[in-house]
């Protein structure tokens, strides 16, 4: 048994990795219920509500542990609040325990899901940097790097200090207007640093069940891409030119582009029937839902803290009785 303040630490690194489930468990539920509603939103509050839902379960593991905790560090300990969410013996941690099962559980798949991702952001910046080397004199056509391929692609990576990139093989097939609309949607992917919101975006996500993170990025990888697609119409305003190059380029980029790091904000990777359909209507959609997200919030931390108080005690009553 570990008492004290180590006890203590342990506790709540035990709270948090169960509150942190529980609110996973419930906020996945979210997305489940609410992925076909999210494009009746606009593009930059579909954007938020994705950042709310990945981010969410972290602050309400922490509210759990005030909520919890609150009566032990308080004077009047045996108020109606025990009689809902307390925590036995805060100071003492039984490693051969539950509680430590699931603390060091937490913590394993903590560090293995940071390594993961660490790892290949390394990865991916060294193949960025392979690829700067080779087109370091290259030309630069409306402010993208030009990379000479027969491939038709473009598209912006760079974690700290994004770039973007058109092939020859696409530019030549392209025509100057055509061209401004590329240029103009890949740097408004660089000048927002859309590569490393997908990666941050991507490591949150990374915490919730293998499905549900891929429905996250996918939505929110379409989301940035349609915002980049209507920033471009500062430049070309002309919404059926913009489609139409859309159309042209996938068209064009028939073949497989290869599996691409979540970093990277791909020209023409995304259901371009969604895109042209954002583009082409009138009411870009619904602002960013804020009475509805604060009470999923509130709600959420209840609902995660009794979670968590209750399987405290059933296991307390399984082990002991």
């Amino acid at each position: 048994m570990i008492s004290g303040h180590w006890g203590l630490s342990l506790n709540i690194l035990s709270i948090v990795s169960v509150s942190l489930c529980a609110s996973l468990i419930f906020t996945s539920a979210a997305v489940l219920f609410i992925s076909n509603s999210l494009q009746r939103f606009h593009a930059n509050a579909k954007q938020s509500i994705l950042w709310s839902i990945v981010v969410l379960p972290w602050p309400i593991s922490l509210l759990s542990v005030g909520l919890l905790t609150f009566l032990e560090f308080s004077q009047a300990r045996e108020t109606w609040l025990s009689s809902f969410a307390h925590w036995h013996h805060i100071y003492n941690f039984e490693i051969l325990s539950w509680h430590g099962a699931s603390t060091w559980i937490f913590s394993l798949i903590f560090i293995g899901v940071c390594i993961t991702k660490i790892h290949r952001a390394f990865k991916a910046s060294s193949k960025l940097s392979q690829l700067d080397f080779f087109v370091e004199n290259t030309t630069c056509k409306q402010g993208l790097i030009v990379i000479e391929s027969a491939q038709c692609q473009a598209f912006t990576s760079g974690l700290v200090r994004p770039r973007s990139y058109i092939t020859s093989g696409l530019l030549d097939q392209l025509t100057q207007q055509e061209a401004s609309v590329v240029a103009a949607h890949e740097l408004a992917h660089a000048s927002t640093h859309d590569p490393l919101k997908k990666y941050v975006a991507s490591l949150f996500a990374a915490f919730f069940p293998k499905s549900v993170a891929q429905q996250i990025n996918d939505a929110f990888s379409l989301a940035l891409e349609q915002i980049a697609d209507h920033s471009v119409l500062s430049t070309v305003n002309d919404e059926t030119m913009v489609s139409n190059t859309l159309l042209k380029v996938s068209r064009l980029n028939s073949q497989s582009v290869g599996e691409l790091p979540l970093s990277t904000c791909h020209f023409s990777t995304h259901p371009l029937t969604l895109r042209i359909r954002y583009l082409l209507r009138d009411n870009k959609g619904r602002s960013f839902p804020t009475l509805l997200f604060f009470s999923f919030a509130a709600l959420t931390t209840v609902l995660s803290t009794l979670s968590v108080d209750l399987l405290h005690h059933a296991l307390e009553q399984l082990f002991t009785h």
